[in-house]
């Protein structure tokens, strides 16, 4: 069985080394992917490429497509039904997944730098005018956080967050039972008219309508508001519109629509000029512990499927 491995910086080598046992495995090294591809039976990918119907056209052997995160928006799913092609990922897979906090921890690093105005307060040679009225923030310490999407993610913010004494509010409609301390609201627009600081952790799922719509992000007026989730959750380009207004007190994103694609990539850039406005290029999840632990957990599933497949067992989807 040939393995290929399509970002292989800083691949866990426990991992690879599980995954000799069903075959050869091959790093991409750059250049061209369709030689590559054209006769591999597993791919590991990351976030760094589309896999769509052009894709998987050049990879006609591909059995199983190893994807170590929880959303697929980088992944046709109809396109891989129709191939007969299994995903393994991390979707569903909710008591691993509480052992892995990288992304909740980078959540609290970029609320923290919102309200600390660290872009200002980093000196360095370009930014060296030492003025510590210019970077006045605010604080962590009662200040109302609103939550959209309460699950493993936005609890564990939550729980960081009371660990600061921050007014905690929520809301998911798909979650029946908060903590005590957290405060539940009822729509998307009570959330943000309640709180100063809105955090969006919601899950992705594909064909559902944006969770904060113009309106909302017209809401947003005078406030911070984080995105950790997906760009495909929101109205992107109400949010750009309001940020390059200078509407809202603060924007952080670490994700931005159709990031394998066509998107707004330079217009995310260009607002970054303002004073209070950061971009990270989806490193969430991005730890050297975190990775490995996802890369080992998927590849232990994928073993598991095959050994399943020697012993008889129906082949069935992730």
């Amino acid at each position: 069985m040939q393995i290929g491995i399509l970002e292989p910086d800083g691949f866990s080598e426990i991992a690879r080394k599980r995954l000799c046992g069903l075959g050869p495995v091959f790093d991409h090294a750059g250049g061209a992917i369709a030689p590559f591809i054209a006769d591999k039976e597993v791919l590991f990918v990351r976030l760094g490429h589309r896999i769509d119907a052009a894709f998987l056209a050049g990879a006609p052997r591909l059995q199983a497509l190893c994807s170590p995160t929880t959303g697929h928006n980088h992944i046709d799913l109809e396109e891989l039904a129709k191939r007969h092609i299994r995903l393994v990922s991390l979707q569903g897979e909710s008591e691993f997944l509480q052992r892995i906090r990288a992304t909740p921890e980078h959540t609290i690093g970029l609320i923290l730098a919102l309200l600390r105005n660290y872009r200002t307060a980093f000196l360095d040679e370009r930014n060296d005018h030492w003025d510590r009225d210019r970077c006045r923030g605010e604080e962590l310490f009662g200040m109302p956080i609103g939550i959209i999407g309460f699950g493993r993610v936005g609890q564990r913010v939550a729980s960081y967050l009371r660990a600061f004494e921050a007014q905690v509010s929520c809301y998911d409609p798909h979650v029946t039972e908060v903590p005590d301390w957290v405060r539940r609201s009822q729509t998307v627009g009570d959330l943000i008219a309640e709180n100063r600081v809105i955090v969006l952790c919601a899950g992705y799922v594909p064909a559902r309508p944006v969770i904060v719509d113009r309106e909302c992000v017209a809401a947003l007026g005078g406030r911070y508001f984080v995105n950790i989730a997906r760009g495909e959750l929101l109205d992107e380009d109400a949010l750009l519109t309001s940020v390059e207004k200078g509407l809202l007190a603060g924007c952080a994103v670490d994700v931005i629509r159709n990031e394998t694609g066509q998107n707004d990539h330079a217009r995310w850039i260009a607002v970054t000029k303002q004073r209070n406005v950061i971009v990270t290029p989806h490193i969430g999840g991005a730890t050297f512990p975190s990775m490995a632990a996802t890369e080992e957990f998927v590849t232990e599933k994928l073993l598991g499927m095959f050994a399943k497949d020697g012993a008889g067992v129906r082949r069935i989807s992730s």
